[in-house]
């Protein structure tokens, strides 16, 4: 009785040996940022042979975004949104390569993603936070009658426009800035600046950013209020 009782306690702990072998997980989100319309590489590895290679974007609720089985992609198991976008590096798989190549990303493509992937070692999932960034390209600022306008298209995620002057002036700005979202969600941005007497000419600068970049235009008053 006390022999079965030891026997089943090392079962016991043998199982649970597997199982913790079997599956592992990555500890934390890995975070990559990528820039709107351009290529970008998920990376992802594994240790074993017979691979069988699954992405999912998991915050658009599981949706499946690449498969790799049978020693071949499976373009038919993914999302309409990601079919002929999504592709494994197959010269490289069979060095332990899992990543997944996704090109022209676009704003819904921001999310998190999980790599699950399964060899005769065991199974494996690790998770990845992409971030989509379209950056601040171009700011036009022009004159219109008492005022100046300052504009700037096609930026994510939502950019801010501040106004301000060189050399630095007591001036208060009475300016009006409006924000809308494309269909595409890129963020458009303008301000428009009533301009105030002044005994100096000024340069109003107008600044638009976002958390990867930031562009300034400077625009010379040249007559006297």
């Amino acid at each position: 009785m006390k022999r079965s009782r030891i026997m089943a306690g090392i079962k016991c702990v043998v199982f649970l040996v597997v199982l913790i072998f079997q599956w592992t997980h990555a500890r934390g989100d890995t975070e990559v940022s990528c820039v709107y319309m351009e290529n970008c590489t998920l990376a992802c590895s594994y240790e074993g042979a017979d691979v069988v290679i699954h992405w999912h974007q998991v915050s658009a609720g599981n949706l499946p975004v690449h498969s790799f089985f049978h020693n071949q992609d499976q373009p038919e198991n993914s999302a309409q949104r990601f079919r002929g976008r999504a592709s494994t590096f197959k010269d490289q798989i069979s060095r332990g390569n899992a990543s997944v190549l996704l090109t022209g990303v676009k704003v819904q493509d921001e999310g998190r993603y999980r790599c699950y992937t399964s060899t005769i070692n065991g199974n494996k999932e690790s998770f990845i936070k992409l971030k989509i960034d379209a950056p601040v390209h171009k700011v036009d600022v022009h004159q219109v009658e008492n005022g100046i306008t300052c504009r700037s298209e096609g930026i994510y995620p939502k950019p801010e426009l501040t106004w301000s002057t060189s050399p630095p002036s007591s001036l208060t700005f009475k300016n009006t800035t409006t924000v809308q979202q494309t269909e595409q969600q890129l963020y458009n941005i303008s301000s428009s600046l009533i301009l105030s007497g002044s005994d100096h000419d000024l340069n109003f600068i107008c600044t638009v950013s976002t958390r990867r970049n930031r562009k300034s235009v400077a625009f010379l008053k040249m007559c006297k209020q």
